[in-house]
């Protein structure tokens, strides 16, 4: 596809590079060409050093031709302009970046007059995402398919777990409910199990199952499960924002500590249900006693990562106390993973999938019956869900007689509003919508995925 990104911050330089690895024609707009230097040295990608609201660098970028427009500059407003513009010079579909949540919640009424296809906004997702793991222990990251009915997790699998040097088959066998072990990533490679593999300590996995099901199952792998009560955020972010919003909604009673008072102030008028603290974070005093010992989630969010890794290694000796950590650059995520915490958000990797996904789902729905795509950081698998139709050749058959192509795992199947997660007696039926896994890139089109 012919796509073309205004704007070179870290989302426009990560979702360049996951573009062109895509094998897509990128074309990057921005002004500063001694910012945009190192993706331009490193990438196979056309740069046009200009500004992204200037029809003529449109047009010479090719937009009367481009499949996609993706504007992610510093500015909301720049964003709107240059969709709106590139959509009146030709662009097939556009996506803004959009931070003010207030513009957000206005242009759901007039989206389509201003020709925007999609709105990005990397720190909601981000407090998306930090929502959906905090009540689930030791989970690495969770989303959720088949809009919202089933939820994939991902968990170390450590000394002493009930998991370590059993096979899939044993672990089915003494674990009642209903959850699939998806993919397995070891050593950097990605393993789609079969009921003979076995899982090994440090092995990362990918659980699928209803929320439920996940948290008995870790009930099972002797994670203990505490409902979170009570939150303590470090820093004022706009991140803090949308999240303590979401978590005062689910019942969680939130405090965050900001050292900025005048950021206090502003927090204390758009949050009156949360508890706003003017401190000093790295202040050991601070956080007892503002309750650290008793929390059960702390959250660091503060523009500095060091800062938000230090912090959460500071809270590892509270017991069941869940720490979850944002950082903007990944360069840092080998150190993250020896401090021991729980969770890492990277907005502009979070806002880098989702924009992927919507790409792949353009790709894919010219050619097939494939409704969504889903990508993982660092993994060789993509999960794709497809609506059945009776042009596939695998109708009707239990699924233990269907051949299906290596690194390929069926693991749901919606009928009739029911999820299924599939034994070998159940069969594909038409109107099914069914989620599969794929380890090789090589599912186009429903049928692809027999051998």
């Amino acid at each position: 596809m012919k796509i073309i990104i205004v704007g070179v911050g870290k989302l426009g330089e990560f979702l360049a590079k996951s573009l062109v690895k895509d094998h897509n024609e990128v074309t990057l707009i921005d002004k500063d060409f001694y910012f945009a230097l190192d993706v331009i040295n490193n990438e196979d990608l056309n740069y046009i050093c200009g500004n992204g609201l200037d029809p003529d660098v449109l047009i010479e970028a090719g937009i009367k031709d481009a499949d996609l427009l993706i504007s992610v500059m510093q500015e909301d407003e720049n964003n709107i302009i240059c969709c709106l513009l590139g959509k009146k010079l030709g662009a097939d579909k556009t996506i803004a970046r959009i931070r003010n949540n207030e513009y957000a919640n206005a242009i759901k009424y007039f989206g389509e007059d201003l020709g925007l296809s999609m709105i990005i906004n990397p720190d909601q997702l981000a407090a998306d995402m930090i929502s959906r793991v905090i009540n689930i222990p030791r989970a690495i990251d969770a989303t959720t398919f088949l809009k919202g009915r089933i939820l994939m997790i991902s968990i170390k699998a450590k000394e002493g777990s009930n998991l370590v040097d059993n096979s899939i088959n044993v672990i089915t066998k003494k674990f009642k409910g209903q959850i699939i072990i998806c993919a397995i990533e070891r050593n950097g490679e990605t393993i789609i199990p079969t009921g003979s593999t076995k899982i090994m300590e440090g092995d990362k996995l990918y659980i699928t199952g209803t929320l439920k099901d996940i948290n008995i199952f870790l009930k099972f792998d002797n994670i203990i499960s505490n409902k979170v009560r009570n939150v303590i955020i470090c820093g004022g972010s706009r991140i803090a924002l949308y999240l303590a919003k979401t978590l005062y909604d689910m019942g969680i009673t939130v405090k965050i500590i900001e050292i900025d008072k005048e950021k206090c102030k502003e927090l204390s008028e758009k949050l009156p249900e949360a508890i706003i603290v003017n401190g000093d974070s790295s202040d050991q005093n601070v956080l007892y006693e503002e309750g650290l010992e008793e929390c059960d989630a702390f959250i660091t969010l503060t523009g500095i990562d060091e800062e938000n890794i230090i912090y959460s290694m500071f809270a590892s000796n509270i017991k069941n106390c869940k720490r979850i950590t944002k950082i903007n650059h990944i360069d840092l995520d080998g150190i993250v993973e020896l401090a021991g915490i729980d969770t890492v958000i990277t907005p502009h990797k979070i806002a880098t999938n989702h924009i992927t996904q919507y790409v792949m789902a353009m790709q894919n729905s010219l050619k097939s019956n494939c409704s969504a795509v889903y990508t993982f950081d660092k993994c060789d698998f993509e999960m794709l869900e497809f609506n059945v139709s009776n042009d596939f050749k695998g109708m009707n058959t239990k699924l233990r007689e269907l051949k299906l192509k290596k690194g390929v795992l069926i693991i749901a199947i919606l009928r009739d509003k029911q999820v299924l997660f599939p034994a070998g007696t159940d069969e594909i039926l038409n109107n099914d919508i069914i989620v599969v896994i794929d380890s090789n890139n090589q599912i186009l089109e429903l049928n692809d995925i027999l051998d």
